[in-house]
C-alpha cells in the first residue's frame, strides 16, 4: 500500500513523500538507506540487509508477519505529473 503527502518538510521543495507500507522482506528489497535508531539516515548495507532477513526469519518461523514502513521524497514529474506511471 502506498499514499502520496503533499507540503511536507523535504529535502527538496517540492514537498511531496511516497509512504509505502508492506511485507517487509519485500519493502527492505527497495530501500537504499535506513533510519538508524537516532532517525540519521544510514546506507543500506549487505550486512544490515542479512540482519533484517534474520529479524524477518525468526518472526516467520513463529508464524508471525513483519510489515515495514518506508518513504521517498519525490522530485516533480517523476514517473509522470501524477507519479503514477511505471518506471521504465
Amino acid at each position: 500500500m502506498s499514499t502520496i503527502l503533499e507540503n511536507i518538510q523535504t529535502k527538496n521543495s517540492y514537498g511531496k513523500r511516497l509512504h509505502i507500507k508492506g511485507a517487509s522482506e519485500i519493502v527492505k528489497n527497495c530501500c537504499s538507506h535506513y533510519l538508524d535508531a537516532e532517525g540519521n539516515v544510514q546506507v543500506m548495507t549487505d550486512e544490515i540487509k542479512g540482519n533484517l532477513d534474520n529479524v524477518i526469519f525468526k518472526y516467520a518461523s513463529k508464524a508471525l508477519r513483519t510489515i515495514a514502513v518506508a518513504y521517498k521524497d519525490l522530485s516533480p514529474n517523476e514517473n509522470g505529473p501524477e507519479h503514477d506511471e511505471p518506471k521504465d
